[in-house]
């Protein structure tokens, strides 16, 4: 057995490193590698949409009335392919919000070619939590995290809930879209009253989980 080189610079700068300065460096080296994953997926996903773009407009398509609310979709699913490029934390925050983003263009879009914006009364539990849930599904599902789809299962059931019982209550009772029984001046006032009711029952019960 040949004897250990006490005289090596290298390992003589490892035994001269504080405790804990590897797992910093490598921390770093991971903060880098998900900035830059965010950075790449994110010039990919602009290259494509300005390409699209430009053919759009050397073919005169024109977006007009219905067509603006791709300008909401399309960075929400940008955002969430930069998250699930990134991975890591970074990920896990970034691909949510981007699911979010695209719910509510998607809710726009609807709502633009019907003109029935007054469905925000209840639309936003499918941006939150429920977008936030399918989000937190999609990355679970890429990533191999257990947990993560089953908290965003979760919170895609709660929103999809509180999507139903909304729209059958403003729709069919207050009578926002010029359908249902209709109350007058006080379908508004039960409405926040009712919405704050789901929301109390709600938080109560996830405070009791």
């Amino acid at each position: 057995m040949l004897p250990e080189d006490t005289n090596d610079p290298t390992r003589e700068e490892q035994l001269r490193r504080p405790p804990g300065v590897e797992d910093n460096v490598m921390n770093n080296e991971g903060n880098r590698y998900e900035l830059s994953g965010v950075f790449i997926g994110l010039g990919v996903l602009l290259m494509v949409l300005g390409t699209l773009f430009f053919v759009g407009q050397a073919a005169g398509f024109e977006p007009g009335r219905f067509g603006w609310p791709f300008f909401v979709i399309i960075p929400g699913l940008a955002v969430s392919g930069a998250g699930l490029a990134a991975g890591g934390t970074t990920g896990e925050r970034i691909t949510p919000l981007g699911a979010a983003l695209t719910m509510v263009g998607v809710i726009l879009l609807y709502q633009n070619a019907t003109d029935h914006f007054e469905s925000w009364a209840y639309a936003w539990a499918l941006v939150f939590p429920a977008s936030i849930g399918l989000g937190r599904m999609l990355y679970g599902s890429l990533k191999g995290s257990k947990e993560m789809v089953e908290a965003g299962a979760r919170s895609t059931l709660v929103g999809a809930a509180l999507f139903v019982v909304g729209a059958v209550f403003f729709e069919l009772v207050v009578g926002v879209g010029g359908f249902g029984i209709g109350l007058g001046r006080f379908g508004w006032p039960l409405g926040l009253v009712f919405v704050g009711i789901l929301l109390l029952v709600g938080g109560l019960l996830y405070r009791r989980r």
